[in-house]
């Protein structure tokens, strides 16, 4: 996916729709690819192998997922989308998972889950380190990506067909929501939570299930959010309310506050301040290797 193609998307207000920052797609070492592989639920993941990975030494590998307010959108499909990521040493993993129109929450979340499980039971044949796994999303595939990295490992949410889930090392969570029973009680509800959660009896509780917010304690692996200061999709303060809420409870958490940005629109100079922060919180818990 083209840094234009990206933009052109946020611009046509696909409300949750964002794309990898477009600032890591510069200079990405040559990957090795394997595209289009089945995980689970009929959903694709692409692989792209850091050149630099071997049986003995194993790269971090990123999961990535995508935004789209759970019902639109697919995964990045080239490399260089995770150039930035790819420089600093990880393999990235690019998820497809089921939209609304296919099926309504949770299984968006049960397809990360798997997506992660696919990555830890084969972890040997793409030479990954099972132990410096990342979760990484933006807009709703921060939600996902929060939500597979906090949900405890016996959820019933999880498919058992898919083997268990490893514990990620980090969660990298860009402006996605994270308390979505207060965005359907606002003076304007959100429509596309409300259509990811589907006709249901009691729509409250299933928001309540599903808000990371409601999943904070204390043995939680390290969280790093980046969001704008005026998102008008994703409100900044959903970002904060989950800051203070890590804080509270011991979790080793840091924000990028992108001052006066919308819903993903940073700027070359924002994107490369986010980068170089997120690299900084991954090399400080050891994720990545100086």
């Amino acid at each position: 996916m083209t840094l234009s193609a990206c933009r052109s998307s946020l611009l046509l207000a696909l409300a949750f729709l964002a794309c990898p920052l477009a600032a890591a797609q510069n200079d990405a070492p040559q990957a090795i690819a394997h595209p289009n592989i089945v995980y689970a639920h009929d959903q694709m993941i692409d692989v792209f192998i850091n050149p630099a990975a071997t049986a003995d030494n194993p790269a971090p590998v990123l999961v990535y997922f995508h935004g789209g307010s759970w019902a639109r959108g697919e995964r990045p499909k080239a490399a260089s989308s995770f150039g930035s990521f790819m420089r600093s040493g990880f393999s990235v993993v690019s998820v497809d998972y089921r939209l609304t129109a296919q099926a309504t929450a949770p299984a968006a979340v049960t397809d990360a889950l798997c997506a992660l499980s696919w990555v830890q039971a084969n972890a040997d044949k793409y030479h990954f380190d099972a132990s410096r796994i990342v979760a990484y999303g933006t807009s709703a595939g921060g939600h996902l990506a929060l939500m597979a990295g906090m949900l405890p490992r016996d959820t019933t949410i999880a498919d058992p067909t898919c083997g268990p889930a490893p514990r990620v090392a980090a969660i990298l969570d860009y402006y996605g929501p994270t308390d979505l029973e207060a965005r359907l009680k606002t003076s304007q509800p959100s429509v596309s939570v409300a259509n990811w959660l589907g006709s249901i009896e009691d729509p409250a509780a299933l928001a309540r299930q599903m808000s990371p917010i409601n999943l904070v304690r204390a043995d939680l692996p390290p969280v790093f959010i980046a969001h704008g200061t005026q998102d008008p999709t994703v409100p900044y303060e959903q970002s904060v309310l989950l800051l203070e809420a890590l804080r509270a409870s011991g979790v080793s958490v840091e924000i990028y506050s992108v001052q006066g940005a919308a819903h993903g629109k940073f700027t070359d100079e924002e994107e490369r301040g986010i980068n170089a922060a997120v690299t900084a919180f991954l090399l400080s818990h050891g994720v990545l290797k100086r």
